[in-house]
């Protein structure tokens, strides 16, 4: 062992009180490292600097007179001692947050600050609907809209508390999952176009298609229908947007497969399209509230109810203007109880 890496521990006498207090971020740390095998993958999903985590942990280790982790192996190993903590830490951090989410309860105060993520589509049609009825659940808010791998990325690195996502991370374990709505897929073509409508193949074979990003959820899910359909789809373009899908499509550039949801956010483009119901076999995507278990009492259930009812009040009418089918089937999810 380096010299660098060599520790002395005064084990004579046993830790003080002051000494032998632990402190609970020090803790989610040392267990984001012994999960993950190293201080680098464990600082990059906390957000941190290396450096601060080994900090940390130096500070945990002498705090508790005993080394924590073995630094001659890569990946690093626990030592006996870390095998303790580790075994022990769990239960002690369930512990904590249910003793959070109950005084949180009791005391009917709003939190310090919330962090929420939510997929484009989301964002841009219910976002609004929700903060303005749940504003006080929050002194501060983080709203984040994006792709949604990297809000679910962000939820399990502890740097989203919500996430209104069409990934329910079903492969997750100790999370929380309300299910907003099921919205079905449709094909939206030029309203120049007076082809076949009736086939994929067909419209394939004389228009490009315009594609959503392969990094997004929504565009792998895309792409596995129409290979299941082997369905070759030539095309150059792919966008990160619904605005940009949409606006090449009303602008007779190809063709292009999407959802009520992502049209709200492309109502100036409608005039230049026609919206199709998609030729069987269909499919379609859910979008889930998701958040992790016992850690916010009912504010996952309240942003989920709200999620509905905006989807209800504020989605469902405006789609509806744009098709009657397409409204009629849109699913909402089971009521929720806050």
């Amino acid at each position: 062992m380096s010299r660098k890496q060599t520790r002395s521990f005064d084990l004579s006498q046993p830790p003080t009180l002051a000494h032998s207090e632990l402190d609970l971020r020090a803790l989610e740390i040392f267990m984001r490292i012994a999960e993950s095998g190293g201080m680098t993958i464990a600082a990059k999903r906390l957000g941190l600097t290396q450096s601060a985590v080994s900090q940390v942990i130096a500070s945990l280790e002498i705090s508790l007179g005993v080394q924590l982790f073995d630094r001659t192996v890569r990946p690093l190993a626990l030592t006996p001692a870390g095998n303790m903590l580790h075994a022990k830490a769990e239960s002690l951090l369930a512990y904590t947050r249910d003793t959070i989410q109950a005084v949180r309860q009791v005391g009917s105060a709003a939190m310090p600050h919330l962090n929420l993520a939510m997929v484009d589509s989301a964002a841009a049609t219910i976002g609004p609907y929700l903060i303005a009825n749940l504003r006080g659940l929050a002194a501060q808010w983080s709203i984040y809209a994006g792709l949604s791998p990297a809000h679910n990325a962000a939820l399990k690195a502890r740097e989203a508390d919500i996430v209104i996502s069409p990934d329910a991370l079903e492969d997750e374990p100790n999370l929380q999952r309300h299910q907003v709505l099921c919205e079905p897929f449709v094909l939206i073509v030029p309203s120049t176009y007076t082809g076949d409508a009736k086939s994929l193949h067909a419209i394939a074979a004389v228009l490009d298609m315009i594609r959503f990003s392969s990094r997004s959820l929504i565009g792998k899910q895309i792409e596995r229908h129409l290979r299941r359909l082997r369905v070759e789809a030539p095309g150059q373009l792919e966008f990160d947007t619904s605005d940009s899908l949409t606006a090449m499509v009303a602008g007779g550039i190809g063709w292009a497969l999407t959802t009520p949801l992502c049209l709200l956010q492309s109502t100036s483009h409608l005039s230049g399209l026609r919206c199709m119901p998609l030729p069987p076999p269909g499919f379609s995507r859910t979008i889930t509230v998701i958040a992790r278990g016992g850690e916010l009492g009912n504010i996952p259930e309240r942003v989920a109810a709200m999620s509905i009812a905006a989807m209800r009040e504020v989605c469902i009418p405006r789609i509806a203007a744009i098709a009657p089918w397409m409204a009629q089937a849109v699913e909402l999810g089971e009521p929720v109880t806050a």
